[in-house]
C-alpha cells in the first residue's frame, strides 16, 4: 500500500538539455533555444523556448511565451487513457472561457509520446531501452505569476473561490471513460489509506490528531457519500496551480490581481463539489499570513457560492473537509520526504500546515460556519453596492 503514495515508482529519468532538444526537434518540429527546470511534486517540468521550423503541420503558430515540456512520473504514465481524458477536460474548460494550458500535437498529430527513458545516472539516454515508460507532453506556456508569489488579500481569496466555482460549472455533464476507476493519492476520498503512513509523523499528538481527522472524515463525509452533490472537479486548486495577472483600476475589490488561469489537471476526478472548494479553502488558509485562516477560507467559499450551489449540510461539512485536505498534504509530504530526502519541495505545506491544522481542528464547527456565512453576507452587500 505504501507504494501507492511514493512519488513515482521509478527513479528520476535522465533528462539532459540536449535530450529534451532532440525530442522537440524529432517529434515536434521545434528548435530549442533555452531550457529551465520548474518546481514539481513528482513530475518533471521544464520551460523551454523554441523556434518554429515549419515542419509540424499540426502546429499553426509558435507560442510567443514558450512551452512547458512535461515528463509524467512513471506511476501515472501507466494510465494513458486518463491522459486522454484530462486533455478533453482541459479543452472543455478552455472552451468555456477559462484560460488553461493547451497541449501541443506532435508531428503525427498525437497529444503525447510514450518513451522508455534511462534512469538518472545512465550515460546515453538517447538510446534508452529500459522497462521504465514515461509519458512526455508539450504544453503552451501560460503567462502570469503563480498566486503564491503575490500578497494574499481578501479580494484574491474571493476570486479564487469564483474560479473554483466556474471550473466546476464548466465541467457539469462532462464524462469520459478514462476517469472510471481512476485513483490518485491526492483524491480526498482515499484519506483513510493514510492510516498506514502515520509512522512518518514524529510527534505523537500530531499523529493522534491526524487519526482523529481521518475517523471524523470517514463517518461524517465518506459514510454519507451518496448525499453529496458530485461532478468532475479540478481537485488541486492550490497556490501553485493558479495564475494571477494585474487587475484593472476599477476592480470591484480594489485588489491588485485577478485569477487568470488554472494549471495542472493531474488530480481531476469525479468527486463531491465540496472537495473542490475545501481544497481551495485549504491552500488559501495555509498561504494567509495577515489574514486569519477562517477569514481567508470564508472569502473563498463566498466566491465559490456565486457560481455553484452547496447545500447547508455540505457547508457544515467544510471544516472537516478542509482539515482532511491539510492532513492529507502533511502526511503525503512527510512520507514523500521520508522516501526521497533530496526533494524538500514535498515539505512545502509543512511549515504553515501544522499550525493551521491544529488551529482549525480545535475550532467549534457551528461558530466557524456562522463566521463563513457572515462573510458571505458581507460579500453580497459589497457586490450589490457596486
Amino acid at each position: 500500500m505504501e507504494d501507492f503514495f511514493k512519488p513515482g515508482k521509478a527513479k528520476k529519468p535522465s533528462l539532459t538539455e540536449s535530450f529534451i532538444g532532440s525530442i522537440l526537434s524529432k517529434h515536434y518540429g521545434l528548435r530549442m533555444c533555452s531550457c529551465q527546470e520548474l518546481n514539481s511534486y513528482d513530475d518533471f517540468n521544464f520551460r523551454v523556448k523554441a523556434e518554429f521550423t515549419g515542419t509540424n503541420e499540426h502546429l499553426k503558430e509558435l507560442s510567443c511565451h514558450g512551452y512547458v515540456f512535461k515528463v509524467l512520473n512513471s506511476l501515472d504514465s501507466q494510465n494513458p487513457e486518463v491522459i486522454d481524458a484530462q486533455h478533453e477536460m482541459m479543452s472543455r474548460v478552455y472552451e468555456c472561457g477559462i484560460l488553461t494550458p493547451r497541449v501541443v500535437p506532435t508531428l503525427t498529430g498525437n497529444l503525447f509520446l510514450t518513451m522508455n527513458l534511462l534512469l538518472e545516472g545512465s550515460e546515453n539516454a538517447d538510446t534508452a531501452d529500459s522497462d521504465c515508460p514515461f509519458i512526455v507532453r508539450l504544453f503552451e506556456y501560460v503567462p502570469g505569476e503563480v498566486l503564491e508569489s503575490v500578497p494574499l488579500t481578501l479580494g484574491l481569496c474571493y476570486k479564487v473561490g469564483v474560479m473554483a466555482g466556474r471550473v466546476d460549472t464548466a465541467l457539469k455533464g462532462f464524462r469520459h471513460p478514462g476517469f472510471h476507476g481512476y485513483q490518485r493519492k491526492w483524491h480526498l476520498d482515499l484519506l483513510p489509506l493514510l492510516k498506514n503512513l502515520l509512522h512518518v509523523i514524529e510527534e505523537n499528538d500530531d499523529s493522534q490528531m491526524i487519526s482523529d481527522v481521518i475517523k471524523t472524515f470517514q463517518s461524517r463525509v465518506l459514510d454519507q457519500w451518496n448525499d453529496l452533490s458530485q461532478g468532475m472537479i479540478h481537485g488541486d486548486l492550490n497556490e501553485g496551480n493558479l495564475l494571477v495577472t494585474k487587475a484593472a483600476h476599477d476592480d470591484t475589490w480594489n485588489d491588485d490581481h485577478n485569477v487568470s488561469a488554472i494549471l495542472d489537471y493531474g488530480d481531476s476526478a469525479y468527486q463531491p463539489y465540496v472537495f473542490e472548494v475545501a481544497t481551495a479553502m485549504t491552500y488559501m488558509s495555509i498561504l494567509s499570513d495577515n489574514i486569519s485562516p477562517q477569514t481567508a477560507s470564508g472569502y473563498v467559499l463566498a466566491g465559490y457560492l456565486t457560481q455553484n450551489d452547496l447545500s447547508d449540510r455540505e457547508i457544515d461539512l467544510l471544516k472537516v473537509c478542509v482539515c482532511a485536505r491539510i492532513a492529507q498534504s502533511l502526511v503525503i509530504g512527510a512520507y514523500s520526504f521520508h522516501v526521497d530526502p533530496s526533494n524538500d519541495y514535498t515539505l512545502t505545506t509543512a511549515k504553515k500546515g501544522w499550525p493551521r491544522l491544529r488551529q482549525l481542528w480545535k475550532m467549534d464547527t457551528e461558530e466557524l460556519v456562522r463566521e463563513w456565512r457572515d462573510i458571505g453576507s458581507l460579500c453580497r452587500e459589497k457586490l450589490a453596492a457596486v
